[in-house]
C-alpha cells in the first residue's frame, strides 16, 4: 500500500486508489486527514486545456488543439469511492479527536474537496486566474465568483468567455480617426471579456450587467486595475437592464460616449425572450457609423437553435449583417465530473457589421431646408437622425408637399402660441423609401414606400389613451417648433406613423396622404353619411380633399364654394357636384338662405352638413345659416381667435357644432386605403413638382396662390 506521504514522484507513477487512503476505522489524526485532504485539493480551473496556439483559427471552424497543462496539479486517484470516502468522513464524530476546531476543519475541508468533485455549482466561492493572449505575451486575469445560486448564475465565468477573450488580440478593431475605440459589453457576468479587451486592446471599456451582478462586476474591475491600466486599458461598470436599453447607470458617472462602435456579448440566448432584447440594447448603443460592429459568442446548447435563428433574423432587420461566423471548442466546469479534465463545450462565434451595406455607409449626411428666421431660409447638412428605438425607422424623404402652415411659418415666424425660436426644418407632408428599421419592426423593410404621419403624441396621457391623440398635450408635431420637419434628406419616425402604400400607388400620391387625412378627420368629425347633402367652404387642398372623402362616404350632393371661379371649376371635374359663388353686399343670412335655394336644399331647410376649411368669418356665419335644422357644423379652417358667431341661429337650429384639429386614430390608414382603392384621386391635386434645391421658389408660388399642390423631391 503506498502512504500518503511517499514522495511525489513515486505517487505520479500510479493513481492511488481510496484504499491507499487513511481509513476511517483506524482512528487518523486530525493532521493526517488534514493532510490527505491537502492532496486532493482542485485548484480553481481556468481550462487551460483549451488554449490554442493559433486562436483565430478556431473561428473559422477549426477546433482547439488541446496543450498541455502547465499549472500544478492535485495528487491523482481513481475516483471510484472516493466520494463514499468524503462522505464517511463528513458523517463521522471523529470522537477520537479531542480538539473541537480541528474536527471543525476536517469536516470542512471534506465538504469542500466534495463540491469540487460536483464542479462549479456545488463549490463555494472561488478566486481564480484566466490567461489571456496578446501581441507581446499572456496577462492573467484574476476572477472572483461567489457561490452560485439558481438565480445568480451570471457570477460564473463561462467558457464562451474564456474563448472570446483569447481571440481578442487577433480581432480587427474599429477605431477611429485618432485610432482610439469605446467598447461596450453587455452581460459581462464576471467581466473576463471587458476587463481583457481593456488590457489586450489598450482601451476604455464599458462592461454592463443586472443589479445583482453588478457589485462583484465592480469588485473584479478593481482587482485587475493596476494590471489593466499598465496596458493603457480603463475598465468602468455600469447597470443595464436589456429590457430598458435607454436607462444606462455607470458606476462612477463615467462620461461614455453615446454611441459604441464595437459592442461585445457572450452567452446571451439561452432563453426566447433574449434574442429581441439583445437586439433593441445594440440598437440602442450601436454606433452607426460604417465601421461599427458587433461580437457575439454563445454555447451551442441543445434546444436553443431558435433563439440564434430569430437573433440573426433581428440582426439582418437592424442593418447589421454577417461578416465572419464559426464555431470553436473549449472547456467548462459547470457540472460534475470524473476526470481530471473539465466538460467540453462547443460555441458558436459570429461577428456582424455594415460592411456589406454601403447605402447604409452613405447616410453621412442629410441636407435639410432650415428655417432661421421669418423670410431666411438656408440649406444645410445636418445630422442624420439616429433611430432612438428599437420600433423606430429611417425614412429616406423622396416628395414633400408645401402646406399653408409651412407658408405662414416661413413668413411669420409662428402660428399662435407656436413661435420660431431656433432655427427649424419645415416640411410635414412627405413621403419616402424605408431607408433603415429598428430591431423591433416587424411590418417595414428597406425598400417599402412609406408615407408618414408627422405627429407622433406621448401615448400616455389622457387623450392618447381615449384614442384622441391628435390632441395629445405632448405631440412632437413635425415642422411646429421645436421640432424639426421632413423637408431633409433622412427622417426618423416609429414604425406605426408610417404607412407602407399599396401596390400601385406612387409616392407622389404618399405625400398627398397627410393633406387626405386631415380631409378624412374633417368628414368623419362630421358624420357625413350617405345621402347627406354637405356644404364644403374653400376650395384650396383641403377643401378639395373633404369633397373627395365626402363623395367616398356616399354624400348624394357636395357643393363646393370658394370666390376663385377656376378652383370652383376644378372643384366640380373633381368631387363636387355643384359649386357656389358668394356675392358682395349680402348679410351672412341672406347669403346661407339663397344658397340653399340656388342648391335645391330649400324644401328640407338647408343642408345636412356644413364644412369651412377657410377660417374666414363671413364664411362661418354663412356656413350657420345655410344648415337646416339639427344640421351638423365642423370648423376645419384655423382663423381668428375671436370673430362675430351666429349663436342665435345656432341655438335656434340646435346644430351639433364640432372643431377638427389634424386627424386621429385610423385616419391616416383610411386616406392610404381611399387612395389605393381609387376612390379618391390625390394626383389631380398636383399642380407643379419642383427639385430639392428649387424649394424656396416654390413657396414663393404657393403663397402667391399658384396651382394647387406643390410638391418638392428630395434631396439627391
Amino acid at each position: 500500500m503506498n502512504s500518503p506521504d511517499a514522495p511525489a514522484d513515486a505517487a505520479e507513477a500510479q493513481p492511488l486508489h481510496v484504499f491507499d487512503l487513511p481509513q476511517i476505522y483506524t482512528k487518523p489524526s486530525a493532521e493526517t486527514l488534514l493532510h490527505t485532504l491537502a492532496m486532493f485539493t482542485s485548484t480553481p480551473p481556468s481550462w487551460e486545456s483549451s488554449d490554442v496556439d493559433e486562436p483565430a483559427d478556431a473561428f473559422n471552424g477549426q477546433k482547439h488543439v488541446k496543450r498541455a497543462r502547465t499549472r500544478d496539479q492535485p495528487r491523482r486517484i481513481d475516483p471510484e469511492g472516493l466520494t463514499n470516502y468524503l462522505t464517511r468522513i463528513i458523517a463521522s464524530d471523529l470522537h477520537w479527536i479531542g480538539d473541537e476546531n480541528a474536527k471543525e476543519r476536517v469536516w470542512e475541508q471534506a465538504s469542500l474537496r466534495m463540491s469540487e468533485r460536483s464542479g462549479r455549482t456545488g463549490m463555494a466561492a472561488i478566486s481564480r486566474s484566466f490567461q489571456i493572449p496578446t501581441s507581446d505575451g499572456p496577462v492573467d486575469v484574476v476572477l472572483h465568483e461567489p457561490a452560485l445560486t439558481a438565480d445568480n448564475l451570471g457570477l460564473k465565468t463561462w467558457a464562451s468567455s474564456y474563448l472570446l477573450a483569447k481571440r481578442l488580440h487577433s480581432m480587427a478593431i474599429p477605431r477611429d480617426e485618432n485610432g482610439k475605440t469605446t467598447i461596450l459589453e453587455l452581460g459581462s457576468g464576471t467581466g473576463l471579456v471587458g476587463i481583457a479587451a481593456a488590457a489586450v486592446i489598450g482601451t476604455e471599456v464599458l462592461l454592463t450587467d443586472l443589479p445583482e451582478i453588478s457589485g462583484n462586476l465592480q469588485s473584479n474591475v478593481v482587482s485587475n486595475e493596476e494590471m489593466v491600466a499598465m496596458r493603457g486599458g480603463y475598465a468602468q461598470t455600469g447597470v443595464l437592464d436589456w429590457s430598458d436599453p435607454g436607462r444606462l447607470i455607470v458606476t462612477q458617472g463615467w462620461p461614455h460616449p453615446k454611441k459604441f462602435p464595437l459592442i461585445l456579448a457572450t452567452d446571451s440566448l439561452y432563453s426566447p425572450e433574449l434574442p429581441g432584447l439583445l437586439v433593441q440594447t445594440i440598437s440602442t448603443w450601436l454606433s452607426r457609423a460604417a465601421s461599427a460592429r458587433v461580437i457575439i459568442e454563445c454555447p451551442l446548447r441543445e434546444g436553443f437553435s431558435a433563439e440564434i435563428d430569430d437573433f440573426r433574423s433581428q440582426m439582418s432587420k437592424l442593418g447589421l449583417l454577417i461578416d465572419s461566423e464559426g464555431e470553436e471548442t473549449g472547456y467548462d466546469d459547470w457540472g460534475s465530473s470524473n476526470s481530471d479534465s473539465p466538460q467540453e463545450v462547443r460555441c458558436w462565434c459570429l461577428q456582424l457589421n455594415f460592411l456589406h451595406l454601403p447605402t447604409l455607409a452613405m447616410a453621412d449626411k442629410n441636407p435639410s431646408f432650415v428655417l432661421q428666421k421669418p423670410l431666411e431660409i438656408k440649406y444645410e447638412d445636418r445630422p442624420v437622425p439616429e433611430l432612438k428605438s428599437p420600433n423606430d425607422v429611417l425614412v429616406r424623404v423622396q416628395w414633400t408637399g408645401i402646406c399653408g402652415s409651412d407658408v405662414h411659418y416661413w413668413q411669420h415666424g409662428r402660428i399662435g402660441s407656436f413661435v420660431l425660436n431656433a432655427p427649424m426644418t419645415l416640411g410635414h407632408e412627405s413621403s419616402g423609401t424605408i431607408h433603415s428599421i429598428g430591431s423591433s419592426v416587424t411590418t417595414l423593410q428597406p425598400g417599402d414606400i412609406v408615407a408618414v404621419e408627422p405627429g407622433v403624441p406621448c401615448r400616455r396621457c389622457a387623450p392618447c389613451k381615449a384614442g384622441k391623440y391628435n390632441l395629445c398635450p405632448d405631440m412632437r408635431f413635425a415642422a411646429t417648433p421645436p421640432y424639426d420637419g421632413t423637408l431633409c434628406k433622412y427622417y426618423a419616425v416609429p414604425e406605426d406613423f408610417c404607412y407602407k402604400l399599396p401596390q400601385g400607388m406612387s409616392a407622389e400620391e404618399g405625400a398627398l396622404v397627410e393633406p387626405l387625412a386631415v380631409g378624412v378627420h374633417v368628414t368623419r368629425q362630421a358624420d357625413v353619411k350617405p345621402g347627406d347633402n354637405v356644404v364644403v367652404w374653400g376650395a384650396g387642398p383641403v377643401g378639395l380633399l373633404c369633397c373627395a372623402v365626402a363623395k367616398a362616404f356616399g354624400a348624394n350632393e357636395i357643393v363646393s364654394v370658394d370666390m376663385n371661379e377656376e378652383r370652383l371649376k376644378f372643384a366640380t371635374s373633381f368631387a363636387a357636384t355643384q359649386s357656389w359663388r358668394p356675392q358682395k353686399g349680402e348679410t351672412a343670412q341672406q347669403s346661407g338662405e339663397r344658397l340653399a335655394k340656388d342648391c335645391g336644399f330649400e324644401a328640407a331647410g338647408g343642408a345636412d352638413v356644413a364644412i369651412d376649411a377657410t377660417g374666414a368669418e363671413p364664411c362661418i356665419q354663412t356656413a350657420i345659416w345655410a344648415l337646416r335644422k339639427g344640421g351638423r357644423y365642423v370648423q376645419a379652417g384655423m382663423g381668428k381667435d375671436e370673430i362675430m358667431f351666429p349663436i342665435g341661429a345656432a341655438c335656434g337650429k340646435e346644430l351639433t357644432i364640432k372643431g377638427s384639429f389634424r386627424y386621429g386614430g385610423g385616419d391616416y390608414k383610411l386616406a392610404v386605403d381611399l387612395v389605393g382603392s381609387g376612390k379618391v384621386d390625390v394626383k389631380r391635386l398636383i399642380t407643379g413638382k419642383v427639385g430639392f434645391m428649387e424649394a424656396e421658389k416654390a413657396f414663393e408660388d404657393v403663397k402667391a396662390g399658384k396651382g394647387i399642390k406643390t410638391l418638392i423631391g428630395g434631396p439627391e
